[in-house]
Formats: C-alpha cells, structure tokens, sequence
C-alpha cells in the first residue's frame, strides 16, 4: 500500500472495511458444538439434507449453458470455437475434467466452504487451464502488496500471485474470503448429528430405551461379573440382540431411565432440523423432498422454479461470470468479451404456457418463427426469418388509408 493509499485509508476513504493484515478466515476455528459433537466438514457431509441442497446447487449450476459472446456495436455473436475462452470453458478446462464436472467440482466448493480455488496455467496472457484445488488447504494472507495465496502440500507449502487463482468467493463480510456455511451453521449441524445418533442407536437397541437392572441385595464382585455377564452380554449383531430374551430372576427389576423417542419428539425435532438446513442454503424444502411440504409441488411450480433461480441460483451464476470475467478474460478483451448463464431451460414452463409466449413474441415483431423453432430443436423453414406484426394494431387514424390500400 503506498503512501497515498495509507493516508486515504486513515480518513476512512478507500481501501478495505477489514484493515487486518496476514490470514483471512472464512469462519469460526473451532469444529465443537454446545451439543458436545464435533462436526467435520465431511460429518456434515453425511447429513442427507446438506448432501441434497449441495448436490442440487451445484448439479444445477454446472449443467447450465454457459454462453460466451462477443459485442459487436449494438449486438454480439457467439464467440469462434478457436477463442481462448471458448477452448477453456466450453472444450477442455484442464486435462482432467471436461467443463460440467470441472464447474461442479468448484461450485461445490463455493458452496459448502464459501471459497473455490482454482490453480490458473498460462501461456504469456492467455490462460490455457485451471485445476481445482481444495479449499481446506488453502490460506488467503493480504499484506501491503496485496493479497498471496498459500497452499498446503505434501512437500510444503507453495505460495501462489492473486494472477495465479481463480477465486470465487461466496458471501462475505470484506471481499477478501468468503464466510463458510459449513463453519457458520456448525451448531445446526450439531443438533443434527444428535439426532442421528440417537435414532441410530435407537434402532440398535430395537427400538427400546436403556435402562438399569435393580438388586435387593448387595453384590459381591463375582455375583456383580456374573450378573453383567448374563444381562449384558456380547453380542455379534444387533440381529442377535433384538432376539436375545432377558430373564430377570432372584427379585431382579429392570427399569428404564431413557427418555422414549416420542417423548423427545425424535421426529419432529429431525423434520424441523431438515427445514433449517434448507433454510441456510436457501432451498425451498420441496426441493428436496421434504414431505410435509409435497402439496406445493405441482401447484404453481413455475412460480417455484423462478423463485429458485432468483434468489438461489443467481448469485452462484453471477459469481461465476465475474469472477470469469476478472480472472480469465484478458484486459485487451474485457469491452468486447461477454459472459452470461442461459437459463431459459429453467424458466420452461408448460407447454400450453410456452406456446402463450412464442406466439405473443411473434406478433408483436420480437422474435422470428426460425427463432422459435430452434429454441424447440426444429429445423428451420423458408421465410421463417421475418419478423412479423398484427396489423389490427394500425393507429385509428390510418385505418381509412389502409382499407383503401388492401382495396
């Protein structure tokens, strides 16, 4: 930061809201919970609701066309297949992935950590491949020259130039580091994981709640061995202990001191954890599959779809063409080169609703029928590259002269 710099940062005018140096952190250090369960990024993982909201963000977003064009004057046309972009978004992003796994792969990262790194390979200006890497390996450190990217290896760690990585960033609070939902949401996560447990070891006990086995009498050491020997017992299998009948004898009682699970309202606890995990990754619970909320499917899913792509998948995509944009698009090209998401696909609705849209986009003169068939994969027909319009829209005061005309 020169001197000039550090002066306007001093009144409060320019540079970064966060004026610490060294690491950036894009969440809380620690993995605990107040529930006493540590929760790794791969636990969470195994959570269904976060493996369905993740799955669907990002399955969704690398599966859009990524259109790339260039601006002409007032319009702009496909980028050639022979363009550098073109070659690395569309063709060959690196030499082991083609381009839908390698944008699932960094969109995955965007989601679940807040930050996708990728390691950028050029030829003098032009990049010619980007590889993911992980970001759990990776620190962002901003220091009086900028920002430096250290990433953790087997031989060390290597220090990559803010040119060298293509970073997307999630939500954030200084643009630096984008925040972590996995970090972020880890108490959530935590009741979760709970709850797991607990069913799962409910259903290893079949279902019934643990207790203790009452005496009259004092035991000695042997009696106590030998009773624990009888009640409790080794088993294989959880097979082998749902079968295995309990006697109870010499005034023993068993009695219970768990909680039932409908006490608990096991399952009304793991339904309500199931929408607040939605709720972090802004997913309609319908989406992924959540019962309670199947009547909203099919009743104004177009409404539904567009809902989705608003205010989930927009961010995502715009992310994506900025950072595109900002990283891999040379200086020389950024005001001719474009970088927009097609989601029209998503936006499909019925097709009585379609055919409402084509047509009214045919008589008022905004896209041709060749258009419209290509849009639905026909092939084209002669003269369908004219645009036409309703006459019956003719001002009133022109009506005379066109009725005199078609005479």
């Amino acid at each position: 930061m020169n001197l000039f710099s550090k002066i306007l940062t001093a009144f409060g005018v320019g540079g970064l809201a966060n004026k610490e140096t060294g690491a950036q952190y894009s969440g809380p250090a620690s993995r605990g919970t107040e529930t006493g369960i540590t929760v790794s990024d791969e636990r969470a993982m195994q959570v269904s609701a976060v493996w369905s909201c993740a799955r669907l963000i990002t399955e969704t977003v690398g599966s859009l066309p990524l259109g790339l064009y260039e601006r002409t004057g007032d319009s702009r046309e496909p980028l050639s297949r022979d363009h550098y972009l073109y070659q690395l978004l569309r063709v060959s992003p690196n030499q082991y992935m083609n381009p839908q796994e390698f944008r699932e792969a960094m969109t995955l990262q965007l989601v679940l950590w807040g930050n996708a790194y990728g390691l950028i390979d050029r030829i003098g200006n032009r990049p010619v491949s980007i590889i993911p890497l992980k970001p759990e390996h990776m620190t962002v450190v901003r220091d009086e020259t900028g920002l430096t990217y250290h990433y953790s290896t087997n031989s060390g760690v290597v220090v990559y130039t803010a040119r060298s990585i293509f970073h997307l960033k999630g939500f954030s609070v200084d643009g630096i580091v984008g925040l972590s939902p996995l970090a972020y949401a880890r108490q959530v996560m935590g009741v979760t994981v709970a709850a797991d447990k607990y069913a799962s070891k409910s259903f290893a006990n079949g279902g019934r709640p643990t207790g203790v086995i009452t005496v009259s009498e004092f035991l000695n050491k042997e009696q106590r061995e030998k009773v624990q020997d009888i009640y409790e017992g080794v088993v294989e299998s959880v097979e082998d202990n749902l079968a295995r009948v309990r006697v109870l004898e010499g005034g023993m009682k068993y009695e219970p001191i768990s909680i039932p699970p409908d006490d608990m309202q096991m399952l009304q606890s793991r339904q309500f954890q199931l929408g607040e995990i939605a709720r972090i990754f802004r997913i309609p619970s319908h989406l992924i599959n959540d019962s309670e909320k199947a009547t909203a499917w099919g009743s104004g899913i177009e409404q539904l779809n567009i809902g989705f792509l608003q205010y989930t998948l927009r961010p995502y995509l715009t992310r994506w063409e900025g950072t595109i944009d900002s990283s891999l698009v040379q200086v020389k090209d950024r005001s001719s080169v474009v970088v927009e998401h097609n989601v029209e696909g998503l936006l499909r609705a019925d097709s009585a609703a379609r055919s409402e849209f084509y047509s009214k986009m045919a008589q008022n003169g905004l896209m041709t029928r060749n258009e419209i068939r290509k849009k639905e994969n026909l092939p084209s027909m002669v003269g369908g590259d004219d645009l036409t319009v309703q006459v019956n829209l003719t001002p009133v005061q022109d009506l005379e002269k066109d009725n005199a005309q078609q005479t």
